[in-house]
Order: C-alpha cells, then structure tokens, then sequence
C-alpha cells in the first residue's frame, strides 16, 4: 500500500507548493486563484461530512485500498481523515457547528479513490453526511491530485461519492478524460441538488456517467454533455428518475455506441422536451429505454437512422401514455427486438408509423403496440417471411384497432398472441392463398376478411 502522502505547512510558501494552487489557496505572492480544493459548508447548523466504505460486504474493508485523503478547516493544517468501515458510521465526521463553517478535502491519489474496486459488488469510497444541508464547492479533483492540475479522472474514481448526501450543489468536475465508469452514481440520491456541474469532458470511456444524477429528485437543469464520440454505456440511465427534469440537454453525436443512451431518462416524469438525436448510424441498444415512463413527453425526436442495430430502440418510448405521434420508421432491413415494446402503454397514441421494412429479424416487432388503446388502425404489413416472434403481441390490447393489411401466407409462432384483447369489428386483409384461421394469434375473432 502506498504511504500515505505527509504535508506539515509551515510557512506560506511551502503551502504554495503543498496545497491545491487554486480557489482560495494563497500563492506564494499572496494572490488568490481560481479553483481551490473540494469544499464543504454548513447551510444548517450542526451539518457534518465524513468518509465511508460503500459496500454491502464489509469482511474485504481491510483488504482494500484507502484513499490517502486530508481535511483542513483553514487549508493551512491538514489532518487525516478516518474512513469509517461502514455506512452511517459518522463517529468519525466533521461537524461543521454553525451556518457558513467550512471544512476542505485534498490527497494524492494518482489512481483514484477506487485503485481495486470490486465490479461485481460496486464496493468504493463514498462521503457520508446527516440530514442538515450542506453545500459542496471547490475542485473535486483535489482528492486525487493536490495540485488540482489534473483533467483525467481515472477508472472508478469516483463512484458514488456523493451518494445519497445531503449537498445542494456540486463541487467542479473538470475532467476533460473520464476513465470507466468514474462517475457512476456519483450523486445518486441527492435530492437537495438542484443544479448539475459542468462536464466539460469529450473523451468518454465505458459507462462513465452512469446512473450519475438517478434519483436527483431536485435536478431542474441538465448539464450540457459536448461529447461527439461515445463509449459503452456511457450516459446509461443518468437521469434516471429526476423528477423534476424539464428539458434533455443537446445529444450531438452521430455515431452511437453500445447501449450509450440507454435508460437515460427513465422515469423523468416532467420531461416534455426531448433532444435531438440525429444518428444515422445505430449500435446494439443504443436508444433502449431511453425515455421510458415519461407521461409528459408529447412528442418524439426523428429517427433518421435506415440501418438499425439489436434492440436499438426497446422500449424507447414504453409509457409514455401523454405521446400523441410516432417518429417516422424509415428502416427497411431490421435487427433483432429493435423496435420491441417500442410504443408500449403509449395510451394516447393514435396513429401508428409506416412500417416499410421487408426483411424482418426476431422479435423486431414484439409487442410494438401493447397497450395503445387509442390506436385506430395498424400500419400495412408488407413482410412475406416472418422470423419467430416478430410480430408476437405487437397489436394486443390494442381495444380500438379495426383494421390490418398483411402479406404474409403461411401462419406461424411469429404473430403468437398479436391481437389479444382487442375488439370484435373490423377488417382483415390478406392474400387470398393465407389460411383463415381465426383467434389472438391469428385472424381477430368477429373479424371480415378481405383477400387480394
């Protein structure tokens, strides 16, 4: 294990090199500059702030490596902190006794907070406050560097750090390179911030941002994310469950990468503004429940892409039951589940989007329309080969459909259960050569048939 890093400031010119050359940090000709250590100040009396091991499985504590990290209520006189073993643990807190003490953080950790993280049980170092409101200020890059010249966050570095605190604002974050998932979960829960810190990073890395703002039921503003080229995962579910989100922050890539927007607002119930997503060119899951559970959401973005990729939009836009229109489906060749449960549970939505593709893949279809009890007719089918499950549950409960125009001849497990649950009036077209077998996963029961 790496010695901890041993700072004794004695005369001011000595903490101009020892200290975090920035925000309120004198230099060695007295001036203040910009930027200074990670902060901490009491907006309610009594607020305290500590460190903990942020793990379900307390036994590896001891075989992990701490963080090497300071405290100083004057950034003259640092101390070390003691890192509590387990969560609520604040015997070992700052308490900061009045309204505006402060209380600042810095140490050398050239390879983050989480060198050996534990990927399968997200085990790592988080702060630890009560329930007082506190503000954090300052360079976050301060714990990992005490000259706060770094911009690389390196892999895991600060996951979960500000989980489920009681701060109402955020430190800087100015990484220009962020590692895996460094900043996964970084401020989960923090229901008293209300606005997101700048994330000046372009160059990505594998699930970074992860979950980063999920649950931030106080987040009013997205920050404006200026990445161009994506990696893995890297804004999957960010905003998961903000609540009172009101507007998505411009997403200019156009290359997509694996599952990079999945999720990503998720349950953000007052979104009504949807970015722009301009792609054409599709990865596996990219856009898979990127707006889920959004009633708000009125309407959708265009999809341009013509080549689509596995599961690319699944459940995109599931219950979004305000949602009036469907973008334009211009893909001829499908991917597999692509457009699974895409429109689920869309309640309001009343007409269905063209649906021009010929070469169908695996459950590309799959309950496409479940729940779409607004819908009045389906779009024209014009596929002759039908792989499994395409269509499966693609109409069902669809009560107010009274029309489909198919083309396919032969019956198969690919419309399993396609028009469960829907009414008994309407139109069936088929070719003549198609055999008229009636029921959920066939012709609707009640149904005229009319043959071309």
């Amino acid at each position: 294990m790496k010695n901890r890093l041993q700072i004794i400031a004695v005369l001011l010119i000595i903490i101009s090199f020892a200290g975090c050359k920035k925000n309120d940090i004198s230099n060695d000709s007295g001036n203040i500059v910009a930027n200074g250590p990670l902060c901490f100040t009491a907006e309610e009396p009594g607020a305290s702030i500590g460190m903990f091991f942020n793990t379900m499985y307390g036994w590896i504590f001891d075989t992990v490596t701490k963080p090497n990290i300071e405290y100083s209520f004057d950034k003259v006189n640092w101390e070390t902190l003691t890192i509590s073993s387990i969560s609520k643990d604040t015997t070992n807190s700052i308490v900061l006794e009045n309204v505006g003490d402060k209380v600042y953080f810095r140490g050398e950790n050239p390879h983050g907070l989480n060198p050996n993280y534990y990927d399968d049980m997200e085990s790592c170092f988080s702060f630890l406050t009560n329930e007082k409101r506190i503000a954090a200020s300052g360079n976050v890059m301060s714990l990992i560097d005490t000259t706060c010249n770094s911009k690389t966050a390196p892999d895991y570095c600060f996951i979960k750090l500000f989980y489920y605190t009681s701060i109402t604002s955020a430190p800087e974050l100015p990484a220009t390179t962020v590692g895996k998932r460094s900043y996964q979960g970084m401020f989960v829960s923090c229901k008293n911030l209300a606005d997101a810190p700048k994330l000046p990073a372009k160059t990505l890395s594998e699930c970074c941002y992860i979950s980063m703002f999920a649950y931030c039921s106080g987040l009013t503003t997205a920050p404006k994310l200026p990445a161009t080229t994506l990696a893995y995962g890297c804004y999957s579910s960010m905003f998961y469950y903000c609540n009172n989100l009101v507007k998505a922050p411009d997403l200019p890539a156009t290359t997509m990468a694996e599952s990079c927007y999945s999720g990503m607002f998720f349950g953000c119930v007052a979104l009504t503004t949807p970015p722009a997503l301009p792609a054409t060119t599709l990865a596996a899951g990219c856009y898979a429940l990127m707006f889920e559970s959004c009633p708000s959401l009125t309407y959708a973005p265009e999809l341009p892409a013509t080549t689509l990729a596995e599961y690319c939009y699944e459940e995109m836009f599931t219950w979004c039951g305000n949602l009036t229109s469907a973008p334009e489906l211009p893909a001829t060749v499908l991917a597999e589940a692509c457009y699974c449960r895409m429109f689920q549970g869309c309640t309001h939505l009343t007409d269905a989007p063209a649906l021009p593709a010929t070469t169908l893949a695996v459950d590309c279809y799959f309950c496409m329309f479940d729940w779409c009890w607004n819908l009045t007719s389906a779009p024209e089918l014009p596929a002759s080969v039908l792989p499994d499950f395409c269509y499966a549950g693609m109409f069902s409960r669809c009560a107010n459909i009274t029309s489909v125009k198919v083309h396919f001849t032969e019956w198969s497990y690919a419309t399993n259960g396609w028009f469960a649950e829907v009414g008994t009036n309407g139109v069936f077209y088929c070719p003549a050569s198609l055999p008229q077998e009636f029921g959920e996963s066939r012709i609707p029961e009640g149904w005229t048939v009319e043959t071309f």
